[in-house]
């Protein structure tokens, strides 16, 4: 290995570099394009970037060189970009001045008699078409740059950015950086030549502290794969074919699939991208991940420790194809809502997966996967499958039950599926029935829009079988009463003794929690109105409008509405625990633990 501090010019004596196929597309963005082009502006003479890592690659006899870029992709190629942006900005006899030298940066010859120039740096499949669109193109007659915005491919948002900001600039400040960059004294760069076999390229990969955007747990678990595969195949070519058919399609066919697997989900308390939740599933249904002794920053080390393990072509083939045929699972069933996502009651997969995320659980995830990849000939044990674990987890949720032994049982459940059973089972009714009389909003707004969808479900009046969760939980009877509902009956002890008074409040507090008291509108009633007395805040008041107009669920309008136009115009403590057994008896249909 030789390291040796270098300018940027470096790359003109050079001919083709290659970025390997296994390593991750262009990610830098914003912050990192504008810190590299404050960095260059400032006003010293020498600016230190970073470090970049080569590998020469074997060439025959007449053919020019090539290079890998082990480590530094994302700078050399943001250089690069700046540069061609620099050159674009210049005015014609200024172009004609430096072509020789931007061309000799960003382009090469396969041999000195040829008059065709090729790009320089060469990129994956995924930046490649965007890398060559700015670089190839002639700003004047062909822009490379039309309607970027935030969803365009990164390379482009980098051209487009750089341009904006270079043509705010004086000729001259333009000048001075363009001279500041191919100055071979302004050694911005320390290049890492591996030049001994004995040069262990992933070590030095995985250690090396460079500036830029860390490589993720996922990026580094699949660059860690693919020179096990190098190594145990022997040969580029045949890994190269490997990763084409698997990794590259499965996560790299094209910036949809890119941003798919890139796209983050809350998981607890932390927002991870779908590839990283796809490897820690894997890794907990294979064993070598223990969600009780490992934490996610052991993730990448667990899998190389599992590479190290596989010796054998049809081994590591086998392992890269299990990854992929749980990726195809992952993307196909383990879905993402938002507000205009309709529900039905009959969907029994999705159901699961919106009462997981609402209640942020993805500790089930691995289960999930290997349920559907055990069974995925038996739709109807799937089925029955999930439906254990929905009943578990909100049975769970309504009796307040900790959720810190999830790890333990997801882990527990991939290695015997039948134990969810009798997990099941340990949640009492009677723990239910306590629950459901104290109950937070969020979980009670949850259980509602489920037996509203239920309802609709099995009764033929409704037309509308689907929903979208975009309700308001309201407490019919306010939490803050004591202002206008100031009557309460008459109360009794369970020794048939008269509460006192503070008792008859205290009561009364507990009840207004109770799933009995909550209902879901379609809209928010207006704040001054909340509070009011039962009649008022049914009928509204001028134009603040009241619960009966927001009340399109049967939850509400049947439950509630109906029996207040028949002449019930009484909502107090009595009301509360009629429609709480009701409300009971439908949950205990739905979520029983048998």
């Amino acid at each position: 290995m030789k390291a040796e501090a270098k300018g940027f010019k470096f790359l003109s004596l050079e001919g083709k570099v290659k970025i390997p196929f296994f390593q991750r597309s262009y990610v830098w963005d914003k912050d990192n394009w504008e810190d590299l082009l404050s960095e260059l502006f400032n006003g010293t003479k020498s600016h230190f970037l970073g470090s970049i890592i080569l590998k020469q690659l074997p060439t025959s006899s007449g053919e020019p060189k090539q290079l890998e870029i082990v480590d530094g992709q994302q700078r050399l190629t943001t250089l690069s970009i700046l540069l061609k942006a620099l050159y674009d900005t210049f005015p014609p006899e200024l172009k004609e001045n430096c072509e020789g030298d931007v061309w000799g940066l960003l382009f090469y010859r396969k041999d000195f008699v040829s008059a065709n120039y090729e790009i320089k740096i060469e990129h994956s499949q995924v930046d490649a078409n965007a890398y060559q669109s700015v670089i190839e193109a002639n700003i004047d007659k062909n822009p490379p740059i039309k309607d970027v915005n935030e969803n365009s491919h990164k390379i482009l948002q980098c051209y487009q950015y750089f341009l904006n900001e270079l043509q705010n600039r004086s000729e001259d400040e333009r000048k001075t950086l363009f001279n500041g960059i191919l100055d071979p004294e302004n050694k911005m760069l320390v290049v890492i030549d591996l030049v001994e076999e004995s040069d262990n390229e992933q070590a030095i990969f995985d250690t090396l502290n460079t500036a830029g955007v860390r490589l993720s747990p996922a990026e580094i678990v699949k660059n860690a794969l693919f020179q096990k595969v190098i190594q145990v195949f022997g040969s580029k070519e045949s890994a190269i074919d490997l990763y084409k058919s698997t990794w590259e399609k499965t996560f790299l066919a094209d910036e949809d699939t890119v941003k798919y697997w890139e796209a983050e989900r809350l998981t607890g308390r932390l927002m991870r991208d779908n590839i990283e939740i796809l490897l820690h599933c894997i890794a907990i249904i294979r064993g070598f991940y223990d969600p009780d002794k490992h934490t996610l920053s052991d993730l990448s080390k667990l899998y190389k420790g599992e590479f190290a393990r596989k010796n054998s072509e049809d081994e590591l083939e086998a392992f890269i194809n299990e990854i992929i045929e749980y990726a195809d699972i992952y993307k196909e069933k383990i879905l993402t809502f938002d507000n205009s996502t309709l529900f039905s009651f009959d969907d029994a997969i999705k159901r699961l997966l919106h009462i997981l995320e609402v209640l942020q659980i993805s500790t089930f995830h691995p289960f999930l996967l290997f349920v559907f990849k055990e069974y995925q000939n038996d739709d109807s044990r799937i089925v029955n499958m999930l439906s254990i674990l929905e009943k578990l987890v909100v049975r769970r949720m309504i009796s307040k039950q900790e959720t810190k032994s999830y790890n333990k049982l997801c882990k527990d459940f991939i290695n015997n599926p039948d134990l969810i059973v009798n997990k099941l089972r340990e949640t009492t009714d009677d723990q239910i029935s306590n629950g459901l009389r104290s109950i937070p909003n969020k979980h009670a707004a949850l259980l509602l829009f489920w037996v509203e969808l239920n309802r609709r479900n099995k009764d033929r009046r409704y037309d509308i079988k689907e929903l979208k969760y975009n309700y308001s939980l309201e407490h019919i009877m306010p939490q803050k009463w004591e202002e206008y509902w100031k009557y309460i009956p008459k109360k009794y002890n369970a020794d048939d003794s008269e509460m006192t008074g503070e008792e008859t409040k205290k009561d009364r507090y507990n009840k207004v929690y109770w799933i009995g008291n909550m209902t879901l509108l379609t809209s928010s009633l207006n704040s001054t109105l909340r509070n009011y007395v039962f009649e008022k805040k049914m009928n509204g008041e001028g134009r603040k409008k009241g619960i009966k107009a927001y009340a399109n669920l049967s939850i509400t309008k049947d439950d509630i509405v109906t029996p207040f136009d028949n002449g019930d115009t009484v909502w107090h403590e009595n009301e509360i625990i009629a429609r709480t057994v009701n409300i009971e008896k439908e949950i205990n249909q739905i979520w029983g633990n048998t």
